[in-house]
């Protein structure tokens, strides 16, 4: 197949291919079938006029035996009576007779039983040879009735047959045998004639054991031009039809009859443009059904071609337009549900690459910030550490005095906290490499409660309940500065009272989860969107970057945070995959 063809003339193609292979199969299938069934059907006719012209030579041929044998008793009781066998009363007998009116008889003559002429009128036609041929003498001499002999050829052309019977005549009389030529193109010819109709015409014709055409040939043809090549079907005249090109060169479809009587094949025979009048009327129309067909096959092609093809141009289009910028593109939907879901999931990707892209814009903003972060920090530190110890000298000298003693506390307060600040600062910008160990939860879990500092909020409990038996394998100090990080955050969001739960468990889909429960007033859904962004922050004295930290590390862990808020408290969860905790 040319790869640079498009779909929709590779779809017009294959239905091309695919609409058409059945049509010209059915279309040969059907012809066929319409022929084999006007054969049969052309052939029982033939078979009816073959049956009908066969019975009529044989009844004309038995009828003049009929007429001679009985010539022959009338010439037999003259020559009985008249034993000098006179002739002249033979011939007035014989003429008497209404049978010399018959124009079938060409001659009839008296033979004696050496088989010299007695009397009788003999055609000019024939010799002794052909009227007396040896076999016919012999076949005639064993006889007792009517011998009928092989037909043969005038000099004219005509056919002409010999009926002999021999005489009863009782003492030695001079005429034993009477026989007469019978000249058959006025008599049996007539039998032979075309039977036609509206639609279709039959002809029948003889032809000798040897091939040669009796009948239907025109004047002045010699005999030896007469020889016709049969089909086997025909010289076999099992009662098949054969189509087969005739003396004269027409194609014709016929039957054959054996008269074993006579030797003679009796053929019936129709012009196949008549026989297949209807099969021409039938090929006609199929070409016409299968030109509409056809037409109907392009149409339909050319529209399905449009549905597939016009989808995937359009969508070429739309990503052209956003590899040149656009990347607000989005593609339309066709019919068909396939490109309803290739439309969606185009533009579902389109509007991922989109949150991608300013995902991709808001991380490189935050790493320069990290970065400048980083560099600020690492150039405050030195002068912070040395205001801290200076505040620390201050603090001792003025301890006796309440006034500036106060000072000096706010004062080193502020310090310490600039210090978390530019410690959180430093994590969020630091690219964080972990160190994972194995640890257990036990441990972990004793960890995290040694780093809480529940003195410093008034009447708040902390307990840890541990429903996990499997060791973590894990950054131990970066997973318990986001795991007390977000105890820390639940005991200053909890009331007086107040109860935070840390449970660590193992989930049904193998994940182990770090869930922190405080009973707070819950977050609301505009401060829960923006919770995990950096620098956002609802506290008085915090930073914003707790909870980002906390994230950060968690997702390094190939895990993820959540929460869930109502009126009754907040619960935090971190998820870390369970095979990930155990191995590397």
């Amino acid at each position: 197949m040319n790869k640079n063809r498009s779909i929709a003339e590779s779809v017009r193609l294959w239905m091309i291919a695919v609409a058409i292979a059945p049509l010209i199969i059915m279309a040969l299938q059907g012809y066929h079938c319409a022929r084999e069934a006007v054969l049969e059907l052309k052939h029982e006719q033939l078979q009816v006029v073959a049956q009908a012209k066969e019975q009529r030579i044989l009844d004309w041929i038995q009828e003049r035996s009929r007429e001679l044998t009985m010539l022959s008793r009338f010439v037999a009781l003259d020559l009985h009576e008249t034993p000098s066998t006179n002739c002249p009363i033979i011939e007035a007998a014989i003429e008497s007779s209404i049978l010399l009116n018959d124009s079938a008889y060409e001659s009839i003559e008296l033979y004696s039983r050496d088989w010299k002429p007695v009397w009788g009128r003999r055609s000019e036609l024939h010799d002794e040879s052909l009227l007396l041929p040896p076999s016919f003498r012999e076949e005639l001499e064993k006889s007792e009735g009517a011998v009928i002999s092989k037909p043969h050829i005038h000099e004219n052309g005509m056919i002409g047959i010999h009926i002999g019977v021999p005489l009863d005549v009782k003492h030695d009389s001079l005429a034993q045998y009477i026989i007469a030529v019978l000249e058959l193109s006025s008599t049996v010819y007539p039998a032979l004639a075309p039977e036609t109709s509206k639609a279709t015409a039959v002809q029948s014709c003889i032809v000798s054991e040897t091939g040669l055409l009796l009948t239907g040939v025109p004047d002045g043809v010699r005999s030896d031009k007469r020889v016709v090549k049969l089909p086997d079907a025909l010289v076999k005249a099992d009662g098949k039809p054969a189509v087969y090109h005739n003396f004269d060169q027409q194609k014709v479809v016929g039957v054959a009859t054996h008269i074993d009587e006579l030797g003679w094949i009796l053929i019936t025979e129709a012009k196949t443009h008549h026989a297949f009048m209807w099969l021409h009327h039938l090929k006609v129309r199929a070409v016409i059904t299968g030109i509409i067909a056809l037409a109907l096959v392009l149409v339909l092609a050319a529209k399905s071609a449009r549905r597939i093809s016009n989808p995937l141009r359009h969508m070429a289009e739309v990503a052209q337009s956003v590899s040149l910028g656009q990347f607000d593109a989005r593609m339309q939907y066709f019919p068909g549900r396939e490109h309803v879901l290739v439309a969606d999931a185009f533009n579902q990707m389109m509007d991922e690459i989109e949150r991608a892209k300013e995902t991709l814009a808001h991380a490189a903003a935050l790493s320069a910030i990290g970065k400048l972060s980083a560099s600020i920090v690492h150039e405050m530190r030195n002068p912070l550490s040395a205001v801290m110890m200076n505040l620390s000298v201050i603090k001792g000298a003025v301890q006796e005095d309440p006034v500036h003693a106060e000072l000096a506390e706010i004062a080193s307060d502020q310090a310490l906290r600039l210090e978390v600040m530019l410690n959180d600062l430093l994590l969020f910008g630091k690219k964080i490499e972990l160190d994972k160990v194995a640890v257990t939860v036990d441990e972990f879990c004793k960890e995290v409660s040694a780093c809480i500092r529940t003195e410093e909020v008034e009447n708040v409990s902390f307990e840890i309940s541990n429903q996990h038996m499997k060791p973590l394998f894990v950054d131990k100090e970066q997973m318990l500065r986001a795991v007390t990080n977000l105890v820390d955050n639940a005991l200053q969001a909890s009331p007086a009272n107040g109860t935070v739960i840390l449970t660590v468990r193992e989930s049904d889909a193998a994940e182990t989860l770090f869930e922190v429960r405080d009973q707070g007033e819950g977050i609301s859904e505009r401060v829960g969107e923006k919770l995990f962004e950096p620098f956002f922050t609802m506290k008085k004295r915090g930073t914003g970057l707790g909870l980002p930290n906390v994230k950060k590390i968690v997702e390094l862990h190939g895990g993820d945070i959540s929460f869930v808020s109502s009126q009754e408290g907040s619960v935090f969860t971190i998820r870390l995959p369970l095979g990930g905790s155990t191995d590397e």
